[in-house]
């Protein structure tokens, strides 16, 4: 089980997720478990510390970075959403073979991928979450600010601290993957998320 350390506006928390073969069904019973995994990580979640932003992401595997980002994306919920959300990748990430893997090689399939190389292709593919790769923390706060008025979440490959940017931000320790949550940035994409989750994140704070 991986073990997630969470920073929020500044302070540092962790939990302990479990993203694999997540659904948007049973959210109670997520919840729950979720709830176990938090108290569990009070023992265990002080020894972990995120690697900085540029540090070698090869021990990761696609797999697991994949599984991170259902799992983000079946905790949330996009109004007047019919179907599956299109997660645009930008072509800088690290990750981009893994999340956009064909739709018959995954093992259950929550969302489409779209691959763009700039903000215009960004904004001519209809997207519903952006996957930043190398982009500025600047250029993701760009993004977010013309999307306004479009639901759109955002996840940041490689800015752990998440101090301001995307409103999720994967964090690698070794071998895992976990995410920080900017929630200012979350309650400007207009999207909602499991608030059963966010209730625990404000408990471990």
């Amino acid at each position: 089980m991986p073990w997630r350390l969470v920073r929020r506006r500044g302070v540092s928390y962790c939990m302990a997720t479990s993203f694999q073969r997540t659904t948007r069904t049973n959210m109670v019973g997520k919840a729950t478990l979720f709830a176990v995994m938090v108290l569990a990580s009070m023992l265990i979640c002080p020894s972990l510390r995120a690697q900085a932003p540029h540090d070698d992401l090869t021990q990761v595997s696609d797999v697991d970075v994949r599984r991170t980002v259902s799992g983000i994306i079946s905790y949330s919920h996009w109004p007047r959403l019919n179907g599956l959300p299109t997660l645009c990748v930008f072509s800088s990430a690290h990750f981009l073979s893994g999340l956009t893997m064909p739709a018959e090689a995954q093992e259950k399939r929550l969302f489409n991928t779209v691959t763009v190389k700039d903000t215009q292709e960004l904004f001519a593919s209809d997207c519903d979450a952006v996957y930043f790769g190398e982009e500025t923390v600047s250029e993701q706060v760009d993004i977010a600010s013309y999307a306004v008025g479009h639901p759109l979440m955002t996840i940041a490959e490689q800015s752990p601290d998440c101090h301001e940017g995307s409103a999720f931000c994967l964090v690698f320790a070794g071998k895992s993957v976990g995410f920080s949550i900017n929630m200012e940035a979350l309650s400007r994409t207009g999207v909602r998320v499991n608030p059963d989750v966010l209730m625990l994140a404000r408990v471990r704070n």
